[in-house]
C-alpha cells in the first residue's frame, strides 16, 4: 500500500491552518456526501478518502506523527504497510504466535490505524468515542483591558448538534436504522495475513446507521455550524501573541467523549496615546524649545492617572523621562514603568523681531 499524501486529498498546503483544514474537509464533505450522489461508487471513495485525511490532519498530534513519516518517506522514497510491519509479525511469531499489531507501535498505533485501515480495534475516524476536535481562534482585546484585566466577549463558530433533525441525521418524520452489516459498529473487521483489519463499513460509510432521508438542514451530517458568543476572562498585563486555552469549549466529542479546548491567540488593539513593552507604557510629550531649554514641569496621562515629570534645562529631542512605577501591574505584583519621550516644538513662522531676538540669543 503506497503512501497517502493528505494535504493533497483535501486540497490544501502543507502550511494549512487547523482552520482551513477544517474548512475543506466541509467543502468537500458536503459535495461527495453519499447522501447527496445516491449510486455513485467514486463519490463514496472520494467521501471516505477526504474523512480519513480530515481524521489525521484535524488532530495536532496525529498530524505532526503524519508529517514525520511523510517526510521520511519523501526523502527514501515510497514506504507502505509491508516494509513498516513485516519484521514485526516475525516478531510476534517467536513470542508465542501472535500476529504483530499496531499496539506495537506505541503512540504511532493510532496513526497507522487511521492510514490503514486500523488493526485489532484500534480507533478510527469512525470509531464511535472520540475526543472533540480543539479550536483555534483569536480575539481582540483592547488596549486598557489587556493592560488591567477584565472580559471580552469573543463569537465562536462551532460544530453542534443540527437542531432541526436533533443530531440524528435525518430529515424529520423519517426513520434512521440500525445499519445490518455492521450492526452499528461503523466498520467490519477482516483478517489480513497476521493482522486484523477493520475497515469503513461499505453500506454506512463508517456511520453505523441508515438513514433513510438525509436532513436538509445538515445534509445528513447530524452537525451544524453555529456562533457561540463566549466571555473570557482577560489577566491583566497579558501581552499580544498570548493564547488562552479554554478546557472543554471546543468541538463536542463523539459518543460521550469530552469536548474538545478553545484555543484563543490575543490580539492587543492600539491606543492612541500609549504604548506597550512589557509592563512599560510608553507616551508622548510636546515641549517648547525655550522650555526644553530653561526646563519645566509638565503635567502627563498614564494607565494609573496624571502624573508630574520635571524637565531639566537642556532636554534635547526624543530623550526619555521616567516616572517609576507608573506603567502596568503584573501578575506577580511587579510593577513597571511609564516613560515620556519628549518632543521639542520648533516653531516654523518666526517674526523678524523673533528673528532678531534668537540672533542676539
Amino acid at each position: 500500500m503506497a503512501e497517502k499524501d493528505y494535504y493533497k486529498t483535501l486540497g490544501v498546503s502543507k502550511d494549512a491552518s487547523q482552520e482551513g483544514i477544517r474548512k475543506a474537509f466541509r467543502r468537500l464533505a458536503k459535495k461527495y456526501h453519499p447522501d447527496r450522489n445516491k449510486g455513485s461508487e467514486a463519490a463514496e471513495q472520494r467521501f471516505k478518502e477526504i474523512s480519513e485525511a480530515h481524521s489525521v490532519l484535524a488532530d495536532k498530534d496525529k498530524r505532526q506523527q503524519y508529517d514525520q513519516l511523510r517526510e521520511a518517506g519523501m526523502r527514501g522514497g515510497a514506504w507502505n504497510v509491508e516494509d513498516l510491519f513485516g519484521g514485526m509479525r516475525g516478531r510476534g511469531a517467536a513470542e508465542g504466535g501472535r500476529g504483530a499489531e499496531f499496539e506495537d507501535l506505541g503512540g504511532l498505533g493510532d496513526l497507522f490505524g487511521r492510514m490503514f485501515g486500523g488493526a485489532g480495534g484500534i480507533g478510527t475516524e469512525f470509531r464511535t468515542r472520540q475526543r472533540g476536535r480543539d479550536i483555534h481562534s483569536q480575539v481582540g482585546v483592547p488596549f486598557e483591558t489587556a493592560a488591567k484585566g477584565g472580559r471580552v466577549t469573543v463569537g465562536i463558530p462551532r460544530q453542534a448538534a443540527c437542531k432541526r433533525c436533533s443530531g440524528t441525521g435525518a430529515a424529520p418524520g423519517t426513520k434512521v436504522e440500525v445499519c445490518p452489516h455492521c450492526g452499528g459498529k461503523g466498520r467490519v473487521a477482516t483478517g489480513q495475513g497476521g493482522f486484523t483489519v477493520a475497515r469503513p463499513c461499505p453500506q454506512c460509510f463508517g456511520r453505523g446507521k441508515i438513514v433513510q432521508k438525509p436532513c436538509a438542514a445538515c445534509q445528513g451530517t447530524g452537525m451544524t455550524e453555529q456562533v457561540n458568543r463566549v466571555e473570557v476572562e482577560i489577566p491583566p498585563g497579558i501581552d499580544d501573541g498570548k493564547r488562552l486555552r479554554l478546557a472543554g469549549m471546543g468541538e463536542p466529542g463523539l459518543g460521550g467523549a469530552p469536548a474538545g479546548d478553545l484555543i484563543l491567540e490575543v490580539r492587543v488593539q492600539g491606543h492612541p496615546t500609549f504604548r506597550r513593552e512589557g509592563l512599560d507604557v510608553f507616551s508622548t510629550v510636546r515641549v517648547s524649545m525655550v522650555d526644553a531649554a530653561l526646563g519645566t514641569t509638565v503635567e502627563v496621562q498614564t494607565m494609573n492617572g496624571a502624573g508630574k515629570v520635571r524637565v531639566p534645562a537642556g532636554t534635547q529631542p526624543q530623550q526619555k523621562l521616567r516616572l517609576k512605577g507608573y506603567g502596568l501591574k503584573g501578575p506577580d505584583g511587579r510593577k513597571g514603568d511609564h516613560f515620556v519621550e519628549l518632543q521639542v516644538v520648533i516653531p516654523k513662522n518666526l517674526t523678524e523681531r523673533q528673528r532678531e531676538l534668537l540672533r542676539k540669543l
